[in-house]
């Protein structure tokens, strides 16, 4: 007996080992930090919840080992009975843009956690969406106890291809955005006094960049010699075009601006002896802010307010009468209020 009980003492040995070296690494494994997703949602009835969109690109990043924050925006609108936009701004781990437009916003909604999870780790969107069973459109299962032969190759239910970044849900995506315009026009840069008139354009959007050309004309404006009756009447024709650069979204889209506007500016003598015409160009530059506010899609309010420099300032005098009618001044202020349609 006392032989027998020392003969099983090497093969409790081996076992104690083995359990004290995983005792270690049992100790140092710990689990992943979790994933950080700072999601600002804006939609409207009928959408998904945020929490839902949030748990997609959960979902789709998967066992990603890419933890940095993820910091997006997305806003959902109407444009229209059924059209629907959605504007998606990621400021982190890698910033981007991207416009969405379509019909139905679960859709659009999983479109947009698609690019979110592409844009951050593309590789582990392609193995979780490898990683997803197929889900063939097959009739139920017999109840018989039976077992069913396997189906002929020609009456296996096609497979569904699986989700990748060429093929996201399908929606109308535009990164362009056009728009039209009509504003009232307040002039203080090229006419002798305060002017009111009216302005008309259109332009482009794109991502943080906006191009705009217009047309416009402040049709009266009067200046006379001073201490004389005797000067003349003016009215402003421009053309212009505006490059400009958004440097804030949301609520309230601003704008910086830089302009070039060929000027025609038309004076008529008033109680003078000889009645004169007088058509004069002037190139201007300017610069400025734009703002716009999106009061119901497709519609927004527009304002903007530039400081105007035109290049050369020419002098209107009458002849045989000493003094200066008008010139323009070295910097002027120029200024419009309308309604913009988006398209």
């Amino acid at each position: 007996m006392h032989v027998a009980r020392w003969a099983y003492a090497p093969s409790i040995l081996p076992a104690l080992i083995v359990a004290a070296g995983l005792l270690p690494a049992r100790a140092l494994a710990t689990p992943a930090e979790p994933r950080t997703i700072d999601l600002r949602w804006e939609a409207p009835d009928g959408c998904p919840p945020a929490d839902e969109v949030r748990s997609e690109i959960a979902r789709l990043l998967g066992a990603s080992e890419q933890r940095q924050p993820i910091d997006v925006a997305i806003a959902v609108a109407r444009e229209g009975d059924t059209r629907l936009r959605l504007d998606l701004r990621i400021r982190a781990p890698a910033p981007g843009e991207r416009v969405l437009h379509g019909d139905d916003c679960a859709s659009m909604a999983r479109a947009a956690a698609l690019i979110v999870a592409m844009s951050i780790d593309p590789d582990a969107v392609a193995r979780t969406a490898a990683a997803e069973p197929a889900q063939p459109e097959a009739p139920a299962a017999p109840r018989e106890s039976a077992p069913r032969p396997p189906p002929r190759a020609r009456d296996r239910a096609p497979r569904r291809p699986h989700p990748t970044a060429e093929a996201p849900p399908a929606v109308d995506e535009r990164d362009v955005e056009g728009a039209l315009w009509l504003s009232a026009q307040i002039e203080q840069a090229l006419v002798p006094a305060i002017g009111v008139g009216l302005a008309a354009g259109g332009g482009i959007r794109s991502g943080w960049f906006r191009a705009d050309g217009a047309a416009g004309v402040v049709p009266s404006s009067s200046s006379r010699i001073a201490g004389l009756t005797a000067g003349a009447e003016f009215r402003l024709w421009f053309l212009e075009v505006d490059a400009c650069a958004r440097s804030i979204e949301r609520p309230l889209g601003v704008y910086v601006c830089a302009l070039g506007r060929q000027n025609w500016l038309l004076a008529r003598g008033r109680e003078v002896d000889e009645a004169f015409t007088l058509t004069t160009p002037i190139f201007a530059a300017g610069l400025g802010t734009l703002l716009e506010w999106r009061i119901a899609a497709p519609l927004k309010i527009e304002g903007a307010l530039h400081a105007v420099v035109p290049l050369r300032r020419p002098r209107f005098v009458v002849e045989n009468l000493e003094g200066i009618v008008y010139r323009p001044p070295a910097v002027g202020l120029s200024a419009r209020l309308g309604l913009a349609l988006a398209f």
